[in-house]
């Protein structure tokens, strides 16, 4: 691994504070040919077992205990929809929040594991009060957490009146513990469907306002023009579709949201006095904030693979995006 700037993947112009070791891999999951051991020790190391994917199912089960009673939510009332946005911002800026502070506000561990030497922007007219910090506030708790909230609110009202079944743990142990990897893998997939369609250029000046964000922090996860947000949570609408359970429903609006805070924070990790206590972000998509049309999905499924627009952090692949986004005539996709 490296943690100097003498080496960057492949511009000089911008060089990197750190990286993993290159070329970045994807998980040993849906690969050929197979690789059982390596599946089971990330399977059962900081993949899933000791990764941020048990923090969301953690904070679905505290967001259960805070939801309203069934009754109350067979019919759209104020009062309990107030409830579960408050739930959701108080929650999401609690993790956020933290994460913001333990590394850009206290530098609690450095530049150690950061990608971007540069700091997040403070004297930016681009930014809403031409703050960084602040623009992504206001984005994620108006516009996000409002349409996260909106999605769950039409989940629960369709419980409440029986129009979609629920799936208990006494309808099948295996199912309803599969179903948190099936939604995890059905999400990632979605996510690189979704992105590429939102960097088509009718729907690009919705999602420029994220690209704003090309250093990004844990706040930058979810700032995002409220268009984007309804395309970027829409996943959600399978559990109108499917029998699932609030821990299913909570755990994936967490894992869209708070996991965005998360695979935002710049870092790779959360370093406490030099052990490594959870991986949170990742190059995979540092490099798209910085070069634009790459990486577009997440790691759990490698559809940037299949379709062409990997890029593993190498010098020889920023050559090949960058003259790709030459050939759109941009290095960032026009809006005009």
């Amino acid at each position: 691994m490296t943690d100097s700037t003498e080496f960057t993947p492949g511009d000089p112009r911008k060089p990197w504070l750190w990286h993993p070791e290159l070329p970045i891999q994807y998980p040993p999951v849906l690969v050929w040919p197979p690789r059982p051991i390596a599946f089971l020790g990330w399977l059962f190391g900081r993949g899933v077992l000791f990764s941020q994917y048990m923090l969301f199912v953690g904070l679905a089960a505290i967001a259960w205990y805070f939801t309203p009673a069934f009754e109350r939510m067979a019919s759209f009332e104020a009062g309990w929809i107030a409830e579960i946005w408050l739930r959701n911002a108080v929650l999401f800026t609690v993790v956020t929040g933290g994460l913001h502070l333990w590394f850009h506000t206290f530098r609690g561990q450095g530049d150690r594991r950061k990608y971007d030497p540069k700091p997040l922007d403070t004297h930016n007219p681009k930014f809403l009060f031409g703050n960084q910090l602040w623009d992504n506030v206001f984005w994620c708790l108006a516009s996000g957490v409002t349409v996260v909230t909106a999605y769950e609110v039409l989940i629960w009202w369709a419980w409440a009146n029986g129009y979609v079944g629920l799936f208990t743990w006494d309808d099948g142990p295996v199912w309803f513990v599969a179903l948190f990897f099936v939604l995890t893998f059905i999400q990632s997939a979605h996510f690189y469907f979704v992105h590429r369609l939102l960097h088509w250029k009718p729907l690009y000046r919705f999602h420029d306002l994220h690209h704003n964000n090309v250093n990004i922090g844990p706040w930058s996860g979810i700032a995002m023009h409220p268009v984007e947000h309804i395309i970027y949570l829409s996943s959600m609408i399978l559990h109108l579709v499917i029998a699932t359970h609030p821990l299913h429903m909570l755990y994936q609006s967490f894992f869209l949201t708070i996991g965005a805070s998360t695979g935002h924070t710049g870092y790779e990790n959360v370093d406490v006095k030099g052990r490594n206590v959870m991986n949170v972000g990742n190059l995979f998509h540092q490099l798209h904030h910085r070069y634009y049309n790459c990486n577009y999905g997440q790691m759990q499924v490698p559809l940037d693979k299949w379709f062409g627009s990997f890029h593993d952090g190498t010098a020889e692949a920023t050559t090949r995006i960058m003259k790709q986004n030459l050939r759109m005539k941009a290095g960032k996709p026009s809006v005009s």
